[in-house]
């Protein structure tokens, strides 16, 4: 074998040796990583298990929850309308009307019985009191127009029912996401014990 031949050979030795002691060192540190990373799991696991499990319920409840919250409603509202009014009003009357009067009048006297007569002025006097008592029934037919604005100062009560949202969407799959990583966790924690 050539001289030449023989350092491509040691050459590639060394490179293949160096090769060797990177991976061998990778692996080392891989395998220190894991150990770290189990640890890890061991010493956090149960309470992030358990802060997981809560989140959960917390997020169930929210998402069967409702927002209560009280709207102030502070507002002019115009009204504009014509009313008919088609009604029968019964008045009743009850009254005296008293009659004073002097009625100046000529008589026609026929004293022989001749078919004629003497006319005789008389003054007839009149004092009478009329009694009146009667219901008179007075239709009323119109339209009443009204134009006014009334304001409105309100306090309204409103409840938001969040499974019937949009954001029931989203919470469930939050839910879904945190469920899948916590049975992920239950796994991972099961392999190490």
């Amino acid at each position: 074998m050539s001289r030449s031949a023989k350092i491509a050979v040691a050459v590639v030795f060394i490179l293949v040796l160096i090769s060797l002691g990177l991976n061998f060192y990778l692996i080392m540190r891989l395998r220190q990583t894991q150990g770290q990373v189990e640890a890890a799991v061991r010493e956090f696991g149960p309470s992030l298990q358990q802060s997981l499990k809560q989140t959960i319920t917390d997020l169930e409840d929210f998402e069967n929850s409702a927002i209560e919250l009280t709207v102030d409603i502070e507002q002019e509202f115009p009204i504009q309308a014509e009313i008919p009014f088609d009604e029968e009003i019964e008045v009743p009357i009850e009254m005296t009307v008293p009659i004073s009067q002097v009625i100046e009048t000529t008589i026609m006297v026929d004293l022989l019985g001749t078919g004629g007569g003497i006319p005789i002025p008389i003054s007839v006097p009149i004092d009478v009191e009329i009694p009146i008592n009667n219901t008179v029934i007075v239709p009323i037919k119109r339209t009443i127009p009204i134009s006014t604005t009334i304001p409105l100062d309100l306090q309204v009560p409103v409840a938001v029912d969040l499974g019937k949202t949009e954001l029931a969407g989203y919470i469930g799959r939050l839910r879904a996401g945190l469920e899948s990583f916590s049975e992920f966790l239950d796994q991972a924690l099961a392999r190490l014990n």
